[in-house]
């Protein structure tokens, strides 16, 4: 396991920022220059810095946070495969299930009808 400086540690408020930033931005692309500048730092500090406080890089982070929510949605909506994919931030329908498949172990639509609950009680993500 690689020592990481105390000081490479994002601050509790950068952390509750950046967080709150790429949550509330799933679906959209977000390159690492513009996770940096939403808490001032350069990039390679920013990545550092978010693996420090997080113990994961932004992108696996983000990736893990995206197949949460497309999980939530699958499970809460009617919507099609490929409509949840786009709201995810991914690139299409193909991309989605590629992802979702080496996260999960299984496919999107595979994973829908094996955890299909009645809709009262479905929860948002925490």
């Amino acid at each position: 396991m690689a020592y990481i400086r105390p000081e490479a540690r994002l601050s509790e408020l950068q952390a509750r920022h950046i967080a709150a930033y790429m949550e509330a931005n799933l679906s959209a692309h977000m390159p690492l220059y513009q996770l940096a500048s939403v808490v001032h730092l350069s990039v390679g500090h920013f990545c550092r810095a978010f693996k420090g406080r997080f113990g994961e890089r932004p992108r696996a982070y983000l990736m893990r946070r995206r197949i949460a929510y497309a999980k939530w949605m699958m499970l809460s909506t009617d919507q099609p495969l490929s409509e949840i994919a786009l709201a995810c931030g991914m690139a299409d329908q193909p991309h989605f299930s590629n992802v979702f498949r080496r996260m999960t172990g299984e496919t999107p639509s595979r994973w829908r009808a094996e955890h299909r609950q009645p809709m009262a009680e479905v929860v948002e993500p925490a």
